[in-house]
């Protein structure tokens, strides 16, 4: 997206409605061949459009927040597509951070309700996780015969075993699944960037802390890499903590 494509509309000052239906336009077509689910979809026609619709009404099409705004939509969308291999699912993992830090800026300029944006964002956090396993599991598949060499040249392998790694899951009655309150030690204060021991398939390996959800429910973690990521629910992470099968590490 471009400033040239809405110059004229400069030039004709129209009615916010009508550049809101543009702006709108616009958007379903950067969404048509994507594969953004539809939760996705409806926030981005319905709040970000709104957001591009506003830094037009006051700041016009060529102030930095307009140019910005469409990044941020595209880098959104490409985060949710598949990728092909280690290199692009270190890249989106690392992307994550700025990226999810210019939703929240956006979130917040557009006053959408705090229990709104929760659930924004932990449907990303979910959706991510789910992005980057498969990344990471069609690097494996792709150069599993090449695995022991790997390890061998110190390359650290990004072979965790999937199974150990699914995506939180529910009760019947909606809640995460945990053991009470009482029989579990609490929850370290863990900060972005902590590093912590994870237990892995009879393994110790070192994992940094990349993104906590808005409401503390969901953790997301990767290697000093970028890679081998694995999502827990705060319920499965201060189980892990009470099993000794999670530790942080200095």
């Amino acid at each position: 997206m471009d400033s040239g494509s809405f110059a004229n509309m400069t030039l004709q000052a129209p009615p916010e409605r009508i550049v809101l239906t543009r702006i709108r336009g616009e958007v379903e077509k950067q969404l048509r061949d994507s594969c953004a689910p539809q939760e996705i979809h409806d926030f981005l026609v319905q709040h970000w459009s709104r957001l591009m619709t506003n830094i037009f009404m006051v700041k016009g099409n060529r102030d930095p927040d307009w140019q910005a705004g469409w990044d941020t939509m595209n880098a959104l969308i490409w985060s949710l597509a598949p990728k092909h291999g280690r290199r692009e699912t270190t890249l989106m993992l690392r992307s994550l951070p700025n990226l999810l830090a210019r939703l929240q800026e956006g979130c917040s300029a557009l006053g959408l309700p705090a229990t709104v944006r929760d659930i924004l964002f932990e449907q990303l956090a979910m959706l991510h996780a789910a992005v980057a396993r498969e990344g990471l599991q069609a690097h494996k598949t792709a150069h599993a015969q090449d695995a022991d060499a790997a390890e061998a040249d110190g390359e650290l392998s990004t072979g965790i075993d999937l199974n150990e790694l699914p995506l939180p899951t529910q009760s019947p009655d909606g809640l995460p699944r945990s053991t009470s309150r009482e029989e579990q030690a609490p929850l370290p204060e863990l900060s972005i960037g902590d590093r912590i021991s994870l237990r892995v398939a009879g393994e110790d390996r070192p994992m940094l802390l990349n993104w906590v959800s808005p409401m503390g429910g969901m953790y997301l973690f990767t290697n000093e890499h970028g890679l081998d990521a694995l999502t827990l629910t705060r319920a499965r992470l201060e189980a892990k903590f009470h099993q000794g099968e999670a530790r942080l590490v200095s």
